[in-house]
């Protein structure tokens, strides 16, 4: 008998835990539906309604600190996005060494599209595979000076390339 009530009890006690774990999902989802609603969604930097620069849902970006793992996510679809601006604009990077390729995109993600457009004798020499000129032409710019550890590392990656 006593076996029985103890059985019947653990049941009845896993069964308050399910309906207590619904609960808190339903609540924390309609919190959550309402904060979206009354919040909006803006996926740029805005000013709220007392000039705090904010985006998403209401976050005020004085206080907003982003996990690594959502640093994570937004990297990679910068560089998804980033690398069809790329194939879009360039039409030579799609025939370039992976290597190329992902110098290229740092080099975009850094200065942006229109900024590495300025490179010109750069992409001249990596549209015709003239790797080690093009690693020399990247420092020859305001760019190395700049970023003198970056670029130096990205234009012996290039050199290296045309050794391959």
């Amino acid at each position: 008998m006593v076996k029985g009530i103890h059985t019947g009890f653990l049941l009845l006690i896993r069964s308050i835990k399910k309906i207590i774990t619904r609960f808190s999902r339903k609540t924390e989802m309609s919190l959550i539906d309402s904060i979206k609603k009354h919040e909006g969604y803006v996926k740029s930097v805005y000013k709220d309604s007392v000039g705090i620069d904010t985006i998403g849902y209401g976050f005020a970006i004085k206080d907003l600190e982003l996990d690594k793992d959502i640093c994570d996510i937004i990297l990679d679809r910068k560089l998804k996005n980033l690398k069809d601006i790329i194939r879009a604009k360039f039409s030579w990077y799609r025939y370039m060494p992976p290597e190329i390729q992902d110098i290229v995109v740092e080099m975009c993600y850094q200065l942006g599209v229109t900024g590495f457009s300025n490179f010109r004798k750069t992409i001249t020499f990596l549209q015709n595979k003239q790797f080690n000129d093009a690693s020399v032409e990247m420092l020859d710019s305001r760019w190395a000076d700049q970023t003198p550890v970056r670029a130096k590392k990205l234009s012996d990656r290039v050199k290296k390339v045309d050794l391959k």
